[in-house]
């Protein structure tokens, strides 16, 4: 991959809130998972489990679950769920010497998000990941086990919207050069 192309990615890349009636494949959401589950993770423990929400009737109840008396009415109009599932991160044994089990787990999973999202624009699939999530309800609907919890959904979908300007902070109130 050149450099132009990822900057090309990252600069396409949007959270998307305005999906369109076309269908998503189920092969393209698992290709998108499968490809996520390359992110890095401390210890290579992978404590996640992706959950591929493709059927109509679960893709509601997810979208009704994660959305208040106002928040997120667009997922009506989400065409598929990647619920990522959190799990009890297996350390090397020097690792868990100094740290607990789940200290890295929280930056494991964001890496994962990213690259679930920058994989789906990838592939033409625009995403919106949405931390508005009640864990219980959706260990419900997704039928979870006892060792997950699920606090972050990624809607997946297509979109016709034009690609937005990215406002962002003047770097040198960001980056600190030593």
């Amino acid at each position: 991959m050149e450099h132009q192309d990822f900057l090309q990615l990252i600069n396409t890349r949007q959270s998307c809130r305005d999906f369109n009636d076309k269908p998503i494949e189920k092969s393209v959401v698992k290709q998108i998972a499968e490809n996520a589950m390359l992110a890095p993770s401390a210890c290579n423990s992978q404590p996640w489990r992706l959950y591929c929400v493709t059927d109509e009737k679960k893709v509601t109840e997810v979208a009704k679950s994660v959305q208040g008396k106002v928040q997120n009415k667009f997922l009506d109009k989400a065409k598929a769920f990647i619920c990522v599932a959190d799990k009890v991160a297996t350390l090397k044994p020097e690792a868990m010497q100094k740290f607990d089990r789940n200290h890295f787990v929280q930056y494991d999973v964001g890496q994962l998000i990213a690259y679930v999202t920058l994989g789906a624009e990838s592939m033409g699939v625009k995403s919106c990941v949405i931390g508005w999530v009640t864990a219980d309800t959706m260990k419900d609907i997704l039928g979870l086990s006892d060792d997950e919890r699920c606090n972050i959904v990624i809607a997946l979908g297509y979109s016709d919207a034009p690609i937005r300007k990215k406002i962002r902070k003047d770097p040198s109130a960001v980056i600190v050069e030593i």
